[in-house]
């Protein structure tokens, strides 16, 4: 099976694909868009990328790619993730690090209290930062970076386990152009864009589920690149789309908002 997955080689994006099938043949993307693209693309069967991550929020870069794209949400998982200064330096060198966006708001606190005047440099991915450290083989830059990339890459642990959160977990999708079979232990992603707005109108779309006693386990909303202030809500929550009780409610809502399902998956927690 041939897995796109954001890159290059040493990952979390990598780390979860593998977790997912140890036997993935993986296609390695510069971003998440072009993961989504390599399926479209027929470069690969399915794609694993981050969609949340416990300590700094939502994926925006997926959420935004699910609504571009056709295809379908078939499983998650969860990956614990702990981030590593590393380079080839020691502390007092270190002048300039490079880092994730998502990396950076992960160990915040770590910058903030060791390295306040250090120039970040925000990269595509962990092992970009990784790969860029190597290559520049300079003493006083570092990267904030997982294990593997750290040995893949030859670079130095400087400093382990300095994400903010020692209970730091990114949730990661796997997309697919099919469907995941219902397993009667599932979770469903949806979109929801309402026609028009009125008070009380997200309180009236919620309620739908309320009243058929779903339990929504995620609520994010996104810009949808319209005018301002008009908004797309992403939702998730326990239950099948077959379920008569969800086919109720998407009834109800339909009425109302442009609904749109990402996926129904087996759910892992």
């Amino acid at each position: 099976m041939k897995v796109a997955v954001l890159g290059p080689k040493g990952s979390f994006s990598n780390e979860a694909a593998l977790k997912y099938d140890k036997d993935a043949e993986l296609v390695f993307k510069k971003t998440i868009w072009y993961v989504f693209d390599a399926i479209k693309n027929l470069e690969a069967d399915i794609g694993i990328v981050p969609i949340e991550n416990s300590v700094s929020g939502p994926v925006s870069s997926t959420l935004d790619s699910l609504m571009e794209f056709d295809f379908n949400i078939i499983a998650e998982l969860l990956l614990p993730i702990k981030h590593n200064l590393a380079g080839i330096g020691k502390v007092d060198q270190i002048r300039k690090i490079y880092a994730h966006p998502q990396t950076l708001s992960q160990c915040e606190k770590f910058i903030r209290k060791y390295f306040p005047n250090a120039d970040i440099s925000r990269t595509s991915s962990n092992s970009k930062s990784a790969e860029t450290v190597s290559r520049k083989n300079d003493p006083t830059r570092a990267a904030i970076i997982p294990n593997a990339a750290a040995k893949i890459y030859s670079l130095d642990i400087i400093k382990k386990n300095i994400q903010d959160s020692s209970h730091n977990v990114t949730r990661f999708i796997v997309i697919s152009r099919g469907k995941a079979k219902k397993t009667g232990k599932d979770r469903t992603s949806v979109t929801i864009y309402p026609q028009s707005d009125k008070p009380g109108l997200l309180y009236s779309l919620l309620g739908e589920f309320a009243n058929n006693k779903i339990n929504l386990t995620k609520i994010e909303s996104r810009p949808s690149k319209g005018k301002l202030g008009d908004y797309v809500f992403y939702i998730d929550f326990e239950g099948h789309e077959e379920d008569e009780s969800v086919k109720e409610s998407f009834e109800k809502i339909k009425k109302v908002a442009y609904l749109r399902i990402l996926g129904s998956y087996p759910r892992v927690y």
